[in-house]
């Protein structure tokens, strides 16, 4: 039947329109497809289109409701602004966000959008529309294109959904390896504080036997340590000659009471000779500990000589590790004041000077010149902000910035030791039975929270 006998709206460019060969097109294509004049007038309505709006032919031909199937109330949709000739002005306004120019016609929109009102749970369209023009190339209608993509937009939601979900589950697990990443920094923090404040304890006893010695082996550490930021060297390689520096004399283990307590000018044939393997010794205690091996080589060779004359190996000038060229001057300095080295006992000023002599022949030069600025006061021993207080200022979270030493020269507490309530008030007890009024060298972040003593 005719479709221009279905409705008096049906104008005479509807008429022009349907006398072109389409119906067959419209009624055979499998996709929802409808057209209307240039009075806005629905000319086609193929049965793909009754299908997916749920509305006949019979109901929509001849009339201008196209919008119902989508809409709640009338409004334009893509074929009537191209028929108004007005869709470059209003398409942004009535498809906010979502209009998208087509690549291969000029004047087409194609848009996708969410109708609640198609089906059950609603559908996501598709459609784009363009102009239907005559011979003479007039506009005498326009079509409308639609394409059910619910299928296509919900796996791209799920797939968006789950990709949002990974995201989330990447952020989550992120944080929380960064909090293992912290919690693991603090354990090894605590750790090293922890081998740092072992190797103070155990070089003290190593020093039990020769009271003149109480104490050395943390100066001496504390020396080397200065020389080696002084001369820029790396971290790492500071804390092992820190490390050497403590424990540099562990090869003394064993010495008799006697050979202690001789000065090395006093030493000869045998004597001196067994005195000179401490060195060795003191390798071969730490060699079974692979994570020492650098350490022990220091302590291995800090009695080499810059002039290529010393023990055991007669290194000379770089082939000695830096490390044992530091750790030489450090021990030397201190060695030179507490009659380890001579029978009498050197003032520092004259110690200073004796070290200095050497440049060149037991010593580096370059840890001289470093030795001489660290002494002289050239540099500050540490970058780091300390503070003396009194123990009445002491509070908890505070961390120890030098050793606290206590009554003959022994450790209680090493440097980066966290303070807590019950650390300060044995710390105070100490002090209350000793009779002495203490001070204790801390770490703080912010000095004006605390008055220096």
């Amino acid at each position: 039947m005719p479709l221009g006998k279905q409705s008096h709206l049906i104008s005479s460019s509807a008429q022009s329109l349907m006398t072109a060969d389409v119906s067959e097109f419209f009624e055979g294509s499998p996709v929802p497809t409808f057209a209307i004049d240039n009075d806005h007038v629905i000319t086609h309505w193929n049965r793909a289109c009754e299908l997916i709006s749920g509305l006949t032919a019979a109901e929509m031909v001849g009339t201008r409701n196209h919008w119902r199937f989508l809409y709640t109330h009338e409004r334009p949709l893509l074929v009537d602004l191209i028929v108004a000739g007005t869709i470059e002005q209003s398409v942004n306004v009535l498809y906010a966000n979502k209009p998208r120019r087509s690549d291969l016609i000029k004047g087409t929109y194609q848009i996708e959008d969410f109708f609640p009102r198609l089906g059950e749970a609603g559908r996501w369209l598709s459609f784009s529309a363009s102009a239907l023009r005559n011979s003479e190339g007039q506009t005498v209608g326009a079509i409308e294109v639609l394409q059910d993509i619910t299928q296509q937009k919900s796996a791209e939601i799920a797939l968006q959904a789950a990709h949002d979900d990974l995201e989330q589950q990447v952020e989550e697990r992120t944080t929380e390896l960064n909090k293992t990443n912290d919690s693991l920094k603090d354990v090894n923090r605590k750790l090293n504080t922890s081998f740092l404040t072992t190797i103070k304890i155990f070089s003290n006893l190593i020093e039990m036997r020769a009271g003149h010695m109480a104490g050395h082996s943390r100066r001496v550490a504390e020396l080397a340590r200065r020389i080696a930021v002084r001369m820029d060297v790396d971290f790492h390689t500071t804390q092992e000659i820190f490390v050497a520096g403590l424990l540099h004399n562990i090869g003394k283990i064993g010495f008799s009471d006697e050979l202690l307590a001789t000065s090395l000018n006093q030493m000869n044939g045998d004597t001196l000779g067994v005195y000179q393997r401490f060195t060795v010794r003191g390798e071969q205690l730490l060699m079974p500990l692979q994570d020492m091996a650098t350490i022990a080589h220091i302590i291995r060779w800090q009695q080499e000589r810059f002039d290529g004359a010393g023990y055991p190996d007669r290194l000379a000038g770089e082939n000695i590790p830096i490390g044992a060229r530091i750790l030489a001057i450090a021990s030397d300095y201190e060695n030179l004041q507490n009659g380890t080295l001579l029978q009498r006992h050197l003032r520092d000023d004259q110690a200073f000077n004796m070290v200095l002599r050497g440049e060149g022949k037991r010593y580096d030069p370059a840890v001289v010149l470093a030795f001489q600025a660290v002494i002289t006061g050239v540099i500050s021993p540490t970058a780091e902000a300390h503070v003396e207080l009194f123990t009445s200022q002491l509070k908890p979270g505070m961390v120890i910035a030098r050793d606290l030493i206590g009554q003959d020269n022994f450790l209680l507490l090493s440097t980066d030791h966290v303070l807590d309530e019950r650390l300060i008030n044995k710390i105070i007890s100490f002090e209350s039975a000793w009779g002495v009024r203490m001070t204790i060298w801390v770490k703080v972040p912010n000095k004006e929270e605390v008055v220096a003593v």
